[in-house]
Parts: structure tokens; C-alpha cells; sequence
């Protein structure tokens, strides 16, 4: 685990936030490779990428403060300390998509086409994303007697609740979806011919991959909503679930009025 790359003086680069950097600069070049693809005005695309990240960013930081505000309590001056992680995946997918839908709606530029453009550099961004987890040692997994499970430093996030117990390395297995939902989409934007279909077959199947790959992450006691025989299911999967069956639903509507589609 490393949380912090470096620091020369008063500068501390933090892993979890260069690895955001990474996933902004290079989903911006493909965003970018896309637009010009698509024919879409490159410089109004970056302003909707600009305002997608800042909102994905404030709406991820916002739902993790709301979910732990108990704790936040204590110490409101690290409701902005960001680089140290605690961000809610769902919070930051819902601002970003409203705030980047409703910026190209504003700019005049096809909203759904813009939408697919993004795809596969929001795909790339959660890889990125978890890596920087993984550095920083947030979003941990449970205990594992897998081969490759992880013991994370004793003063870590897991340490501290699992001492030297080897746990999923959950972070990577999230990367790894990320990357291989990337390799689709990149290799399908161009078989899609209706505006649109892209964006949300890929939220549709990022949602209902997590749906799996949560049982293997540590949540806190009170992130359990349901219990089936042994199996805990989360308020993340319950998201995730509501998510998949919503994109599913707006990539039929989309299918069945591609003549109204912009």
C-alpha cells in the first residue's frame, strides 16, 4: 500500500489522487480521439468532460460524506480532503451523468452522442480509479484463504479490522472489470448505430458485474439491508441492481425511438 507517492516539502502527491489525474488526462485524449471520429466539436466536448469530472468528484465526495456523516462530525475540515479517498462510486456516476448530459443539451451538442463518446474513458477511469484504491488502501476486501489474497500494513484501513488476515484484493478485481468493460466498448463503438446504446449498455453491465464482485468487499455492519441464509446483500448491490435494470430499460426506449434520439 502506498498512499502517498512522494512529497518534497509542503508538496505531498497522494497515490489515490495521481491516479484520478492519469484517468482525467488520458480519458480525455480518447474522449478527444472520439469526438473527432463522431464529428463533434472537440473544444465544447472538453468543457463537458471538465464539468464531468468536477461534478463526478463533488457528487461521489457528497453521497460518501452523507453515508459517514456521524464521523464527518468530528472533524468537518476533512470533509474536503478528498486525496485521501472516500468516494461513493454511485454519488459521482449520477452527478457526472446529469451534469455532462445536461452541458452538451446546453451547448448544443447531441447529448447521446457525446454521452457514447465519453463510454470508454469512463470505463478506462474506473480502472484508474480502483487502482488508486488498491494504493491507498480503501474499499478493501473481506478475508480470503485464496492464493493471492493481500495483508495490507497493520496501520492500514484493513489492518486495523482484520490485522494480518490476508483479504481480496477486491480493488483489483474492480480494476480488472474496468479494464476488460474498456476493451468492449472501445471495440464496439462503432456497431452501434443508434446514439446512446453505448452509454448505457455499458452502465448496464458495469452495474450487474458489481453486483458479484461486491460479496467480495468489506462494508461496514450497517451497509447490509438484507440477509439471505448466510449471504449479506448491501445497499451497494441494491443500487447496482436498480441501476442495471434502469439502463436495460432506457437502451430499449432508445432502440424503439431512434428516430427521436439526440
Amino acid at each position: 500500500m502506498y498512499p502517498e507517492v512522494f512529497h518534497w516539502g509542503v508538496l505531498h502527491v497522494r497515490s489515490y489522487g495521481l491516479m484520478l489525474a492519469i484517468a482525467f488526462l488520458f480519458g480525455t485524449w480518447l474522449a478527444v480521439q472520439e469526438a473527432r471520429r463522431k464529428s463533434l466539436d472537440e473544444d465544447r466536448l472538453v468543457t463537458v468532460v471538465m464539468v464531468v469530472l468536477v461534478a463526478s468528484v463533488l457528487g461521489a465526495r457528497a453521497l460518501f460524506v452523507l453515508e459517514h456523516v456521524q464521523e464527518f462530525r468530528r472533524e468537518w475540515g476533512s470533509v474536503l480532503a478528498i486525496w485521501q479517498g472516500g468516494l461513493t462510486l454511485y454519488g459521482g456516476l449520477v452527478a457526472g451523468t446529469v451534469a455532462g448530459l445536461a452541458t452538451a443539451r446546453g451547448l448544443g451538442m447531441p447529448m447521446w452522442s457525446v454521452a457514447d463518446a465519453l463510454t470508454p474513458s469512463i470505463a478506462l477511469g474506473s480502472m484508474f480509479g480502483r487502482i488508486g484504491c488498491f494504493l491507498n488502501g480503501c474499499c478493501y476486501g473481506r478475508p480470503t484463504s485464496l492464493p493471492w489474497g493481500v495483508v495490507f500494513p497493520p496501520d492500514s484501513f484493513a489492518g486495523l479490522e482484520f490485522g494480518r488476515a490476508p483479504v481480496h484484493p477486491a480493488q483489483l478485481y474492480f480494476a480488472l472489470a474496468g479494464l476488460a468493460l474498456f476493451g468492449l466498448t472501445w471495440s464496439l463503438r462503432r456497431r452501434f448505430p443508434i446514439p446512446g446504446t453505448l452509454f448505457w449498455t455499458f452502465l448496464a453491465l458495469f452495474a450487474l458485474v458489481r453486483i458479484p464482485l461486491d460479496f467480495t468487499r468489506a462494508y461496514e455492519p450497517e451497509a447490509t439491508v438484507l440477509r439471505i441464509g448466510v449471504v449479506d446483500i448491501t445497499e451497494s448491490q441494491i443500487s447496482s441492481l436498480a441501476l442495471g435494470l434502469f439502463s436495460i430499460l432506457m437502451t430499449l426506449r432508445l432502440q424503439r425511438q431512434p428516430q427521436t434520439v439526440t
